[in-house]
Protein backbone atom coordinates (compact mmCIF):
# COMPACT_ATOMS: atom_id res chain seq x y z
CA UNK A 1 0.00 0.00 0.00
CA UNK A 2 1.00 3.60 -0.47
CA UNK A 3 1.31 5.84 2.56
CA UNK A 4 -2.03 7.44 1.72
CA UNK A 5 -3.69 4.04 1.52
CA UNK A 6 -2.28 3.09 4.93
CA UNK A 7 -3.72 6.32 6.33
CA UNK A 8 -7.13 5.58 4.81
CA UNK A 9 -7.05 2.04 6.16
CA UNK A 10 -6.17 3.39 9.60
CA UNK A 11 -9.05 5.85 9.44
CA UNK A 12 -11.45 3.03 8.61
CA UNK A 13 -10.14 0.90 11.49
CA UNK A 14 -10.46 3.76 13.96
CA UNK A 15 -13.99 4.50 12.78
CA UNK A 16 -14.88 0.81 12.93
CA UNK A 17 -13.67 0.58 16.51
CA UNK A 18 -15.89 3.49 17.53
CA UNK A 19 -18.90 2.00 15.76
CA UNK A 20 -18.37 -1.49 17.20
CA UNK A 21 -17.98 0.01 20.68
CA UNK A 22 -21.17 2.02 20.30
CA UNK A 23 -23.44 -0.39 18.45
CA UNK A 24 -21.93 -3.85 19.00
CA UNK A 25 -20.83 -6.20 16.28
CA UNK A 26 -24.23 -7.39 15.11
CA UNK A 27 -25.85 -3.95 14.95
CA UNK A 28 -22.83 -2.27 13.33
CA UNK A 29 -23.01 -1.72 9.59
CA UNK A 30 -20.52 -0.90 6.87
CA UNK A 31 -22.56 2.23 6.15
CA UNK A 32 -22.13 3.42 9.74
CA UNK A 33 -18.39 2.75 9.60
CA UNK A 34 -17.79 4.70 6.41
CA UNK A 35 -19.98 7.52 7.66
CA UNK A 36 -17.92 7.71 10.85
CA UNK A 37 -14.72 7.70 8.78
CA UNK A 38 -15.99 10.33 6.37
CA UNK A 39 -15.30 8.04 3.41
CA UNK A 40 -17.37 6.46 0.68
CA UNK A 41 -18.71 2.93 0.89
CA UNK A 42 -16.66 2.09 -2.19
CA UNK A 43 -13.50 3.10 -0.30
CA UNK A 44 -14.30 0.57 2.40
CA UNK A 45 -14.33 -2.33 -0.06
CA UNK A 46 -10.91 -1.38 -1.38
CA UNK A 47 -9.51 -2.51 1.98
CA UNK A 48 -11.99 -4.98 3.49
CA UNK A 49 -14.42 -7.42 1.87
CA UNK A 50 -16.98 -7.21 4.67
CA UNK A 51 -17.69 -6.31 8.29
CA UNK A 52 -16.16 -9.51 9.61
CA UNK A 53 -12.86 -8.71 7.89
CA UNK A 54 -12.61 -5.23 9.38
CA UNK A 55 -13.39 -6.60 12.84
CA UNK A 56 -10.65 -9.22 12.44
CA UNK A 57 -8.16 -6.59 11.27
CA UNK A 58 -9.07 -4.37 14.18
CA UNK A 59 -8.66 -7.24 16.63
CA UNK A 60 -5.20 -7.94 15.23
CA UNK A 61 -4.16 -4.29 15.30
CA UNK A 62 -5.25 -3.86 18.93
CA UNK A 63 -3.40 -7.03 19.93
CA UNK A 64 -0.24 -5.76 18.25
CA UNK A 65 -0.63 -2.43 20.02
CA UNK A 66 -0.92 -4.18 23.41
CA UNK A 67 2.12 -6.38 22.80
CA UNK A 68 4.21 -3.37 21.81
CA UNK A 69 3.12 -1.41 24.88
CA UNK A 70 4.20 -4.18 27.20
CA UNK A 71 7.48 -4.69 25.33
CA UNK A 72 8.50 -1.02 25.47
CA UNK A 73 7.43 -0.72 29.10
CA UNK A 74 9.55 -3.67 30.21
CA UNK A 75 12.54 -3.81 27.87
CA UNK A 76 14.90 -1.67 29.99
CA UNK A 77 13.79 -2.85 33.44
CA UNK A 78 16.53 -5.04 34.91
CA UNK A 79 14.83 -6.12 38.14
CA UNK A 80 12.49 -9.05 37.33
CA UNK A 81 9.93 -8.29 40.05
CA UNK A 82 9.67 -4.68 38.95
CA UNK A 83 9.58 -5.78 35.30
CA UNK A 84 6.60 -7.98 36.12
CA UNK A 85 4.82 -5.06 37.73
CA UNK A 86 5.48 -2.55 34.95
CA UNK A 87 4.37 -5.12 32.38
CA UNK A 88 1.10 -5.55 34.23
CA UNK A 89 0.77 -1.77 34.49
CA UNK A 90 1.10 -1.47 30.71
CA UNK A 91 -1.59 -4.14 30.31
CA UNK A 92 -3.98 -2.35 32.67
CA UNK A 93 -3.30 1.02 31.05
CA UNK A 94 -4.26 -0.47 27.69
CA UNK A 95 -7.41 -2.01 29.16
CA UNK A 96 -8.30 1.27 30.85
CA UNK A 97 -7.81 3.31 27.67
CA UNK A 98 -9.75 0.89 25.46
CA UNK A 99 -12.24 -0.45 27.97
CA UNK A 100 -15.22 -0.15 25.60
CA UNK A 101 -13.43 -2.18 22.91
CA UNK A 102 -12.30 -4.82 25.38
CA UNK A 103 -15.82 -5.17 26.74
CA UNK A 104 -17.31 -5.65 23.28
CA UNK A 105 -14.62 -8.16 22.41
CA UNK A 106 -15.16 -10.15 25.62
CA UNK A 107 -18.95 -10.15 25.68
CA UNK A 108 -19.79 -10.36 21.99
CA UNK A 109 -16.82 -10.56 19.65
CA UNK A 110 -15.34 -13.89 20.72
CA UNK A 111 -18.62 -15.68 20.17
CA UNK A 112 -19.07 -14.49 16.59
CA UNK A 113 -16.55 -16.72 14.90
CA UNK A 114 -14.02 -19.35 15.95
CA UNK A 115 -11.25 -17.38 14.25
CA UNK A 116 -11.86 -14.43 16.61
CA UNK A 117 -11.58 -16.70 19.63
CA UNK A 118 -8.45 -18.35 18.22
CA UNK A 119 -6.87 -14.96 17.61
CA UNK A 120 -7.51 -13.93 21.21
CA UNK A 121 -6.09 -17.22 22.50
CA UNK A 122 -2.98 -16.60 20.40
CA UNK A 123 -2.63 -13.14 21.95
CA UNK A 124 -2.77 -14.61 25.46
CA UNK A 125 -0.18 -17.22 24.50
CA UNK A 126 2.10 -14.52 23.13
CA UNK A 127 1.73 -12.39 26.25
CA UNK A 128 2.38 -15.41 28.47
CA UNK A 129 5.47 -16.22 26.42
CA UNK A 130 6.71 -12.69 26.95
CA UNK A 131 6.37 -12.94 30.73
CA UNK A 132 7.82 -16.46 31.02
CA UNK A 133 11.52 -15.43 31.00
CA UNK A 134 10.87 -12.95 33.81
CA UNK A 135 9.20 -15.67 35.85
CA UNK A 136 12.20 -17.93 35.24
CA UNK A 137 14.43 -15.19 36.65
CA UNK A 138 12.19 -15.08 39.70
CA UNK A 139 12.75 -18.79 40.30
CA UNK A 140 9.38 -20.07 39.11
CA UNK A 141 9.73 -23.77 38.32
CA UNK A 142 6.93 -23.96 35.74
CA UNK A 143 7.18 -20.57 34.01
CA UNK A 144 4.93 -21.44 31.07
CA UNK A 145 2.01 -22.50 33.25
CA UNK A 146 2.65 -19.64 35.68
CA UNK A 147 2.70 -17.12 32.84
CA UNK A 148 -0.61 -18.44 31.50
CA UNK A 149 -2.07 -18.08 35.00
CA UNK A 150 -0.69 -14.55 35.27
CA UNK A 151 -2.36 -13.46 32.02
CA UNK A 152 -5.62 -15.08 33.06
CA UNK A 153 -5.49 -13.29 36.41
CA UNK A 154 -4.75 -9.95 34.75
CA UNK A 155 -7.62 -10.34 32.28
CA UNK A 156 -10.08 -11.22 35.03
CA UNK A 157 -8.82 -8.44 37.31
CA UNK A 158 -9.25 -5.89 34.51
CA UNK A 159 -12.76 -7.13 33.78
CA UNK A 160 -13.65 -7.02 37.49
CA UNK A 161 -12.19 -3.54 37.86
CA UNK A 162 -14.14 -2.00 34.99
CA UNK A 163 -17.41 -3.93 34.86
CA UNK A 164 -18.06 -5.74 38.15
CA UNK A 165 -16.51 -3.75 40.99
CA UNK A 166 -19.20 -1.90 42.92
CA UNK A 167 -17.22 0.13 45.46
CA UNK A 168 -15.53 3.33 44.28
CA UNK A 169 -12.98 4.65 43.79
CA UNK A 170 -11.59 2.53 40.99
CA UNK A 171 -7.95 1.51 41.27
CA UNK A 172 -5.61 3.13 38.80
CA UNK A 173 -3.40 0.93 36.58
CA UNK A 174 -0.38 1.32 38.87
CA UNK A 175 -2.32 0.22 41.94
CA UNK A 176 -3.96 -2.66 40.15
CA UNK A 177 -0.61 -3.83 38.75
CA UNK A 178 1.01 -3.69 42.18
CA UNK A 179 -1.86 -5.63 43.73
CA UNK A 180 -1.72 -8.34 41.06
CA UNK A 181 2.08 -8.59 41.25
CA UNK A 182 1.91 -8.99 45.04
CA UNK A 183 -0.83 -11.59 44.77
CA UNK A 184 1.03 -13.54 42.13
CA UNK A 185 4.46 -13.45 43.77
CA UNK A 186 3.63 -13.48 47.48
CA UNK A 187 0.02 -14.54 47.97
CA UNK A 188 -3.21 -12.79 48.90
CA UNK A 189 -2.06 -11.51 52.34
CA UNK A 190 0.58 -9.37 50.62
CA UNK A 191 -1.90 -7.31 48.57
CA UNK A 192 -1.70 -3.68 49.73
CA UNK A 193 -4.96 -1.88 50.39
CA UNK A 194 -5.87 0.80 47.82
CA UNK A 195 -5.47 3.52 50.44
CA UNK A 196 -1.85 2.57 51.14
CA UNK A 197 -0.85 1.70 47.57
CA UNK A 198 -2.22 4.76 45.75
CA UNK A 199 0.53 7.24 45.12
CA UNK A 200 3.27 4.84 46.21
CA UNK A 201 6.81 4.83 44.88
CA UNK A 202 5.91 3.03 41.64
CA UNK A 203 2.66 4.89 40.85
Amino acid sequence: MTQRQWVRRGELLEAARRVFERDGYHAATVSAIVQAAGLSQGAFYLYFPDKKAVFAALQEEMATFLRRRIYWATRDERDPAQRLEVGLKAYFEFYDEYRAWNRRLALEGLGIDESFEARQAQLYETLAGGFAPTLTELGVRSPEMAAAALIGMAAQAAYWQHYQRQQPPAMNPSTLARACACLFLHGAPSIPSPSTSEGGPHA
